[in-house]
């Protein structure tokens, strides 16, 4: 299954590269400012947003088919060629730089599986394919809590980041509810990746370490929902859904609760329903490409956590994935009548697209039952 996921990540990149795909005659001048552009620095933003948008390919690349010297070619093809059919794309920026953030995007992501809890275990062993799929999944989290990735040595950005918590404290019934959950699908997963006897003391560490790198990191901030969303996340997660098919049955109609209410919020009727978009990621492809990719993560993790948890509960992993596709086809078909959202394909297919990623992994297989954490 890594192959076409491989090859799935590569189609994405060419969709997102050249949609809206109106190609046209270059204008006068287009090749030359393209050639020159390779000294153009654009922003650091856009630099990683590119290393971002290719590290996926060099990563699956390698876990697919090894360190091969035509995967390095075949990401040099796929770089210059999207920027090249730029140049034919009205409101596109062809720059010949974004290559170079690309190949060391690419770089990046083969370096990744050289770590060896980063690489997916082929064997047949149930418990080591479903740490697989908890990593992924955690994986996901984290890189929501922290992108951009890029620290500031300052002083007053560290103070700006701490002002929604320290200052202006204000709390959300959906946001406390979106990070509690979030949390305690962690900490259920959590005893999967890390097998040490005091893990519950390791998974307090792993959320102290991200709060205080959220503080350091650039455009990033901590408010109260993060915090006492993980206090919260972590207490229901210790009190009760440790227990087993109790617990976990409950976490699941949590995060069901938590994603209805996030795609349906702040629940203004329409007068007249709204058009529901069929074209695949019309609303990532407008707007800031960092934040796109953060609600990937988000929207990853979120939709990942439940097929795997229904998969847990029923032991059917196709069961799972209907039913995560079916309560996302919902939530878009509600999002027709409500304001402040747009219905689209997207979310369904995002739940395939991961669900395919879990199964590359291993992430069908029967798990264990999860142990408890002992702080």
């Amino acid at each position: 299954m890594l192959k076409p996921v491989f090859f799935i990540i590569g189609l994405l990149i060419v969709y997102g590269s050249l949609y809206p795909f109106n190609f046209h005659a270059a204008p006068a001048g287009a090749w030359t400012a393209f050639f020159a552009s390779w000294h153009s620095f654009t922003g650091r933003g856009d630099a990683l947003s590119n290393i971002l948008l290719f590290a996926p390919f060099g990563y699956f690349g390698v876990l697919a088919y090894g360190r091969k010297a035509w995967l390095a070619a075949a990401a040099l093809l796929l770089a210059v060629g999207v920027q090249v059919l730029q140049v034919y794309l009205p409101g596109r920026d062809a720059n010949l730089q974004d290559v170079s953030w690309n190949m060391l995007g690419v770089a990046l992501g083969a370096g990744l599986t050289l770590l060896p809890w980063l690489r997916f275990t082929r064997t047949g062993n149930a418990g080591g394919r479903h740490v697989n799929a908890a990593l992924l999944l955690i994986g996901c989290w984290l890189a929501y809590r922290l992108m951009p990735f890029v620290p500031g040595i300052d002083w007053q950005l560290w103070k700006d980041s701490l002002k929604p918590l320290l200052l202006h404290p204000r709390l959300s019934p959906i946001g406390l509810l979106h990070d509690a959950v979030a949390w305690a699908v962690v900490a259920c997963l959590w005893p999967q990746v890390c097998r040490y006897r005091r893990a519950g003391l390791y998974l307090l560490l792993l959320i102290a370490a991200v709060f205080a790198l959220e503080v350091m990191i650039v455009k990033n901030s901590l408010s109260a929902n993060n915090v006492l969303g993980a206090l919260l996340g972590l207490g229901l997660w210790f009190l009760w859904p440790g227990r087993g098919h109790f617990g976990r049955l409950w976490l699941i109609l949590l995060l069901m609760l938590s994603l209805l209410l996030s795609g349906l919020a702040p629940f203004q009727l329409r007068p007249v329903p709204g058009d529901f978009h069929w074209l695949p990621f019309h609303g990532f492809l407008g707007g800031s490409m960092l934040i796109n990719i953060s609600v990937v993560f988000e929207k990853g993790f979120f939709y990942g956590a439940l097929i795997l948890l229904l998969q847990q509960e029923s032991g059917r992993f196709r069961f799972a994935v209907v039913t995560a596709f079916l309560l996302m086809l919902l939530i878009e078909i509600g999002q027709l009548f409500v304001y402040a959202h747009t219905a689209e394909i997207t979310d369904p297919l995002l739940v395939l697209l991961i669900a395919m990623a879990l199964k590359a992994v291993g992430g069908e297989s029967l798990p264990q039952r999860p142990r408890r954490l002992v702080p």
